[in-house]
C-alpha cells in the first residue's frame, strides 16, 4: 500500500515537472518572435567625456562663447547700472531681456544634462532631443535675441546682421 502511495506522488511531481517545462517552452518560444535589441554598451568615464568633447565641438557655433560673454559684459554695462524707471522708459527692453536670460539658461541646462548623460556611460548622438534643442538656442540666442536686446539699450551699436555662413 505504502508503495501505491509513494507512486502516485511520484508520477504528480513528475506530472508538475512536465507541465512546468511546457510552459517554460511555450513562454520562450513566443518571446523569439520579438526582435530583442543588443545590450547597449557603456562609456567609460574617461571614454563619456572625450565623447562629450567631440559632441560638443561638433555643434557649438564657433561664434558662440564669445558671445555669451559679450553678452555678460553688456549685462553689467547696460542693464544691472539701470533704475527701474530707465527699465521701464525703453518698450519690450524688459521682455527681451527676459528671453536673452531664459535661453542662456537653457543652454546651460541642456549642456549639463548631455554632460551628465555622457559621464554616466551613454553615448548621446547629434539627432537626440537635448542636442537639437541645444542648438536651436545656440542659434536662437546668438543670431536674434542678444542682438535685439543691444538695438533695444545702444542703437547705435547694434551689431550689423551677420550670416553664419559668411564666418
Amino acid at each position: 500500500m505504502n508503495s501505491i502511495i509513494y507512486f502516485v506522488i511520484a508520477l504528480l511531481l513528475l506530472t508538475v515537472v512536465i507541465l512546468l517545462f511546457i510552459s517554460d517552452f511555450t513562454k520562450k518560444g513566443a518571446g523569439n518572435t520579438e526582435t530583442v535589441s543588443p545590450p547597449v554598451k557603456l562609456l567609460s568615464k574617461e571614454e563619456g567625456e572625450d565623447h562629450f568633447s567631440v559632441l560638443m565641438n561638433a555643434i557649438t557655433p564657433v561664434w558662440y562663447w564669445r558671445v555669451n560673454h559679450e553678452y555678460i559684459d553688456f549685462l553689467h554695462a547696460s542693464i544691472k547700472r539701470m533704475s527701474i524707471a530707465e527699465l521701464n522708459a525703453t518698450p519690450g527692453l524688459f521682455d527681451a531681456q527676459r528671453r536673452c536670460s531664459d535661453l542662456n539658461s537653457a543652454v546651460y541646462k541642456y549642456y549639463d544634462n548631455i554632460k551628465k548623460r555622457c559621464l554616466n556611460g551613454e553615448k548621446v548622438p547629434r539627432g537626440d532631443l537635448d542636442v537639437l534643442n541645444l542648438q536651436q538656442c545656440f542659434q536662437e540666442f546668438s543670431l536674434d535675441a542678444y542682438p535685439s536686446l543691444v538695438a533695444l539699450v545702444w542703437p547705435e551699436y547694434q551689431r550689423p546682421q551677420v550670416r553664419p555662413e559668411d564666418i
